[in-house]
């Protein structure tokens, strides 16, 4: 049996790591956002031979045999160049590899570190090409901070042009109240300039919940929601806000930043536990009617229990039809989540699937 001990992880061991080593401490952060270092004990069995897991495995010390579908072995020390790249990056795996005595290694997700190198590679030239498109006074601080939002992480990069195109500049005074709570959300809005308080009624008691300035963004929520503004949001200084309409929100943040499996498709990612159902519709309807073994963390809770879900899980979400699970799936992933929409929701089973996969709380 593996024997498994978690080490906090020290990001300084990655420099010698590649492609690790080629991402910014931020693009980094975000990779290893919930990965621990993990210890492993001799004969313990790291991967097996046609195993199609989502995770690069990176052999920090110790040693471990790779052994191929003939039964012959090679010996890995992680002192050895071989060992400076993931172990056997191609999926279904070519090897089981097996520890030769008590190794430490780290599993990070493959497509979050895809998605990271992506903009990493690509935000040098990309940030050219839209300053040599943009006015000159356009402030270039400004826009690299922006590129750097987890907003757009899942964005096809050159679509970030034809959304500066379509922001609306729009100057503000210090004190001005930009969202009331109640309001129809019909925009959300990229702090160019100055600093904004959010405050919620919590217990019947109007609190600061948050401070956000300059390349910070707000008001996505009531846009995903489709439902009126959940907090009052206010400049603290004079600034210059740049607003983005819920038609181009739509069509240039939300639509391209989610991705959706079938049910027939995500059952085997959930029965392999390379996935695990998250059910984001009220307590109402979960204790109705479920999928089994899917964890439950309604819509309206995302933002302040979000945390509350381990980083290092692939979530699947689901709701009744999809609609939910696509704005769950947003305010996940701009935290950092990796997330995929059931396609037509739990409407979308068959009489068969549900008799076979729902159950009652």
């Amino acid at each position: 049996m593996m024997m498994m001990m978690m080490k906090t992880l020290n990001v300084d061991i990655l420099h010698n790591f590649t492609p690790l080593n080629a991402l910014s401490n931020q693009r980094l952060t975000d990779v290893l956002s919930g990965c621990h270092v993990e210890s492993l004990a001799p004969e313990s069995v790291i991967c097996r031979y046609g195993d199609c897991d989502d995770k690069a495995i990176f052999l920090l010390s110790g040693k471990v045999v790779l052994i191929d579908h003939r039964g012959q072995e090679t010996i890995l020390n992680a002192v050895d160049p071989a060992a400076n790249h993931a172990l056997i990056p191609n999926k279904p795996r070519q090897f089981t590899i097996k520890s030769l005595k008590t190794v430490n290694i780290l599993a990070v997700n493959q497509q979050r570190l895809n998605d990271a190198l992506l903009w990493q590679q690509s935000l040098s030239s990309l940030a050219k090409t839209l300053f040599s498109r943009l006015p000159d006074n356009i402030e270039k601080d400004w826009l690299l901070r922006l590129l750097q939002s987890r907003i757009f992480y899942r964005l096809p990069p050159m679509n970030i042009l034809e959304l500066l195109n379509v922001l609306i500049e729009v100057p503000v005074n210090k004190g001005q109240d930009i969202i009331r709570t109640g309001d129809q959300a019909d925009s959300c809005y990229f702090i160019k300039e100055g600093r904004v308080a959010v405050r919620q009624k919590i217990a019947d008691e109007v609190l600061t919940v948050a401070y956000l300035s300059k390349g910070d963004f707000f008001g996505e929520e009531g846009l995903l929601k489709d439902a009126p503004r959940n907090a009052d949001i206010t400049m603290l200084d004079d600034g210059i806000l740049m607003k983005l309409v819920k038609k181009d929100f739509d069509r240039l943040l939300k639509s391209p930043s989610l991705q959706s499996l079938s049910f027939a498709l995500a059952i085997p990612q959930i029965e392999s536990e390379e996935a695990v159902w998250l059910d984001v519709r009220l307590a109402e309807e979960y204790c109705l009617i479920h999928l089994k073994n899917a964890l439950h963390l309604p819509l309206p809770d995302i933002r302040l229990k979000a945390r509350q879900l381990p980083l290092n899980k692939h979530y699947i979400i689901c709701c009744d039809n999809g609609q939910r699970s696509a704005a769950a799936a947003f305010l996940l992933g701009i935290q950092g989540y990796n997330t995929t929409i059931l396609a037509g929701g739990l409407w979308s089973l068959s009489a068969v699937e549900r008799a076979q996969y729902l159950e009652s709380a």
